[in-house]
C-alpha cells in the first residue's frame, strides 16, 4: 500500500506544472553544459590536426626560369595548396562539433517533451532500467554480450523516442477541425491495429540490431555505407509497407465494419474524410521516419569517429603518414555532398545515324532476303543499338592508343581551387582478377603524365589539381592504354562502362544532404499513402492490398520495366505473339506513369556521397504532390458515388 501510495504521489509531480518547469531548466542546463563541453575540448584539439602548405624551394635570386618551368612551379603550388586544403578539411572532421551539437540538441528537446508531457519521472526510471540491464552487459561481458546490452538500449530509447513523437503528434492534431478529429482516430489505429503494430515493432527491432551486424574487420567506409545503405533504405521499404496497409486498412475496415456510418453521418464530407486520413497516416510516416533518421545519423556520426584501416587512433595514420586511404575516401567520397562530372560522349547527327540505321538494315535484308520483316520495332532497336555501339567506341582505347576525353562545367571547381578526383574502372575481355593494366594519364598543366596500375573492374580514384581545368572550366584528360615511361603496350583493348569515368568534387555539407534525402523519402511516403487510400475507397482490404502494394513494387521498379521492355518485343523471328504484345500493352503505360517515381534515388545517392540537390527536393514536391492531388481528387470523386450504407451491411 505503501508503494503505490508513493507512486501516486510521484505521478502527481510529475504533472506539476513546477515540476514541469524545475526539470525543463535542469535538462536545458544539462544540455548547454554538454555542448559547451565538447566545444571546448574539440576547439583545443584542434590546432593539432591542421597541416600547412609545403612551399616549393624557392629558386636562387639570379635563376632565370623558362616559362615551363615557371609553370611547373605554379602548377606545384597549385597541388600542394588543394592537397593541404583537402587534408584539413578530412582532419577538421575530427573536431567538428556539429553531430554532436545535433545529437544533443535532439536528445534534449526529446527530454523536454517528456517533462511536458508529464512522463519525467516515468522516463527516467525506465531510462535506469535499461542502464541497469545493458551497463552490465557492456562493460563487463564479452563482445556478444556487449552488443546484447546495446540491442536493449536502443530499442527502448527508439520505443521512447516513438511513444513521445506519437503523443506529440496528436497534440499537433489537437484542433476541432472534423478534418483532424479524424487524423487522430488514424493516430490511434496505428498503435492499436495489429497489421500495423507489427511493423512498427519490426522497424524498432531491426533499426536496433543493424549496428551489430557490422563487422568489425571491413574497412570504416565500407561499415559507413552498409548501414546507410541498410539504415535508410530498409527502413524506408518497412514504413512503406506500414503505410500502406495502414492507408488500406483505415479506409476499409471501418466501411467493413460499418464504423463509417457514425462518421459520415456528423455529417462529413468526403474531401474531409479522406484528407483526414491521408493526414493521419502522413503524421505517423513522419514521426516513424523521425525516428528512423535520428538513429541512423546519430549511429553513422559515431560510427564515422571510429577507427579506420591504418589508423593507430581516429584520424592517426599508423606509418606517420597524414591521411589513410580508409579514412580519405570516408570523408571524400561518402560522408560528403559532391558533383559527379561525366565525360562528353558523342552526338552523331541525325542524318548520319539515319544513314548507319539505314545500312545496317539494307545488309540484314541482303542476307536473308526472303524471311527478312522490316518493322517500326526493329528500327527502334537498330536506332538504340548504334548509338550504344558509338558510345562504346569511344569510351574504348586500342592497346598502345590514346584517347581525349572532356569534361565541363568544372568553373566552380577551379575558381575554388578545389581538388578533384577522377574516378575510373577498366573493363578488358572477361575481367580477369590477376591481371594488371599499366595506364598514362596526361593532365593538363602537370610537368609529367602519370603512370598507374589499373586491376580490371576495379575502382580507382585519382587526384586532379584545379589547374588542369581551362578558363571555360573544361578538363581535357587523355587516357593511354599503354605505359609511356616503359614504352611497353597493354595487350588488349580497354573500354570504361559508361559509369566507369568521372570527375567529382566536394559542393556541399553530408548532413544536409542527409535532411534533403529524408525530406524526399517522406514525400514518397506521402505519395504511396494517397495510392492506398485512394484504393480503399471502391475496393475491400485484400483487393485493394494488393493494388497499393502492386503499385509500389511497380513504382520502385519502373525505370527496370522500361529498360527490359526495350528488349522484350511483342515479335519474334517476324512471327507476333499475342501474349507479349498484352504484357507491352499493360506494362508500357504503367511503366511510363511511374518512371518519375524510380528515377528519385536518394538513398542511392546518400550512401555513394553524391549531392542531392534543393533543385531535386522540389521537383520531387511538384511531381509527388500533383500525383497525389490527382490521385485525391479521384477518390473523393469516387467516396462521393458510393453507397456506403448499402456496401456495409454487405
Amino acid at each position: 500500500m505503501k508503494i503505490r501510495d508513493t507512486l501516486s504521489r510521484l505521478d502527481r509531480a510529475q504533472h506539476s506544472l513546477w515540476f514541469k518547469i524545475i526539470a525543463s531548466v535542469v535538462v536545458a542546463a544539462l544540455g548547454v553544459a554538454a555542448i559547451t563541453a565538447h566545444v571546448v575540448v574539440a576547439r583545443a584539439s584542434q590546432s593539432d590536426y591542421r597541416v600547412q602548405v609545403v612551399e616549393p624551394r624557392p629558386p636562387p635570386p639570379d635563376a632565370n626560369l623558362t616559362a615551363e618551368e615557371k609553370a611547373a612551379r605554379e602548377a606545384a603550388r597549385s597541388i600542394a595548396e588543394a592537397n593541404a586544403r583537402q587534408i584539413n578539411d578530412v582532419l577538421s572532421a575530427h573536431a567538428d562539433v556539429t553531430g554532436v551539437v545535433v545529437g544533443v540538441a535532439v536528445l534534449t528537446a526529446l527530454a523536454e517533451a517528456v517533462v511536458w508531457l508529464g512522463l519525467g519521472l516515468t522516463s527516467l526510471a525506465v531510462l535506469l532500467v535499461l542502464a541497469c540491464i545493458s551497463a552490465p552487459l557492456e562493460y563487463f561481458g564479452n563482445q556478444r554480450a556487449a552488443d546484447v546490452g546495446k540491442f536493449i538500449a536502443s530499442i527502448g530509447v527508439l520505443t521512447m523516442a516513438f511513444s513521445v513523437l506519437m503523443e506529440l503528434l496528436k497534440i499537433l492534431y489537437g484542433g476541432p477541425w472534423r478534418v483532424l478529429a479524424i487524423a487522430r482516430n488514424v493516430i490511434n489505429e496505428a498503435v492499436r491495429l495489429k497489421v500495423s503494430l507489427v511493423f512498427i515493432i519490426l522497424l524498432i527491432f531491426g533499426l536496433a540490431s543493424l549496428p551489430g551486424l557490422l563487422d568489425a574487420g571491413t574497412p570504416l567506409r565500407y561499415r559507413v555505407q552498409l548501414f546507410l545503405s541498410y539504415g535508410t533504405g530498409g527502413t524506408f521499404w518497412v514504413i512503406a509497407v506500414l503505410v500502406l496497409f495502414l492507408s488500406v486498412g483505415t479506409v476499409a475496415f471501418e466501411q467493413r465494419d460499418r464504423v463509417i456510418w457514425q462518421t459520415m453521418t456528423k455529417p462529413v464530407a468526403a474531401w474531409q474524410y479522406l484528407l483526414g486520413k491521408w493526414l493521419g497516416v502522413v503524421g505517423v510516416a513522419a514521426v516513424l521516419l523521425t525516428v528512423s533518421a535520428s538513429g541512423v545519423f546519430l549511429f553513422t556520426e559515431y560510427l564515422s569517429g571510429q577507427t579506420a584501416v591504418g589508423e593507430v587512433r581516429p584520424f592517426v595514420a599508423r606509418n606517420g603518414e597524414t591521411l589513410t586511404e580508409d579514412r580519405e575516401a570516408l570523408q571524400t567520397q561518402v560522408l560528403s555532398a559532391r558533383l559527379a562530372v561525366r565525360p562528353d560522349l558523342p552526338a552523331p547527327t541525325k542524318d548520319d545515324l539515319t544513314a548507319q540505321v539505314k545500312d545496317r538494315i539494307d545488309r540484314l535484308r541482303a542476307s536473308d532476303p526472303i524471311g527478312f520483316k522490316e518493322t517500326q520495332q526493329l528500327v527502334i532497336d537498330t536506332y538504340r543499338d548504334i548509338a550504344d555501339e558509338m558510345k562504346t567506341r569511344f569510351l574504348s582505347i586500342e592497346p598502345n592508343q590514346g584517347r581525349t576525353f572532356v569534361f565541363r562545367g568544372l568553373k566552380t571547381a577551379k575558381d575554388e581551387n578545389q581538388l578533384l578526383h577522377l574516378r575510373y574502372k577498366i573493363n578488358v575481355g572477361g575481367n580477369d582478377p590477376r591481371t594488371v593494366y599499366r595506364l598514362t594519364f596526361f593532365i593538363p598543366n602537370q610537368p609529367a603524365p602519370f603512370i598507374r596500375e589499373v586491376p580490371l573492374n576495379l575502382t580507382l580514384t585519382m587526384p586532379i589539381p584545379a589547374s588542369a581545368i581551362d578558363d571555360d572550366g573544361l578538363l581535357k584528360l587523355t587516357v593511354g592504354n599503354a605505359d609511356l615511361e616503359r614504352q611497353v603496350a597493354n595487350p588488349e583493348t580497354l573500354t570504361f562502362p559508361p559509369d566507369g569515368l568521372e570527375v567529382f568534387y566536394k559542393v556541399g555539407s553530408y548532413r544536409l544532404n542527409f535532411a534533403r534525402v529524408m525530406v524526399i523519402l517522406w514525400f514518397k511516403l506521402a505519395f504511396l499513402a494517397m495510392v492506398a487510400i485512394t484504393a480503399a475507397t471502391f475496393l475491400s482490404f485484400a483487393v485493394a492490398s494488393m493494388v497499393a502494394f502492386g503499385a509500389f513494387i511497380i513504382a520502385e521498379g519502373a525505370g527496370f520495366i522500361w529498360e527490359s521492355l526495350n528488349y522484350y518485343d511483342a515479335e519474334v523471328e517476324g512471327k507476333l505473339l499475342i501474349h507479349r504484345l498484352i504484357i507491352r500493352i499493360i506494362a508500357l503505360p504503367i511503366a511510363w506513369a511511374f518512371r518519375f517515381y524510380s528515377e528519385m534515388k536518394p538513398t542511392e545517392n546518400l550512401v555513394d556521397g553524391r549531392l542531392v540537390a534543393w533543385g531535386q527536393v522540389a521537383t520531387a514536391f511538384l511531381l509527388l504532390g500533383t500525383t497525389t492531388a490527382v490521385l485525391y481528387g479521384i477518390g473523393v470523386a469516387i467516396f462521393r458515388q458510393r453507397e456506403l450504407a448499402t456496401y456495409s451491411g454487405q
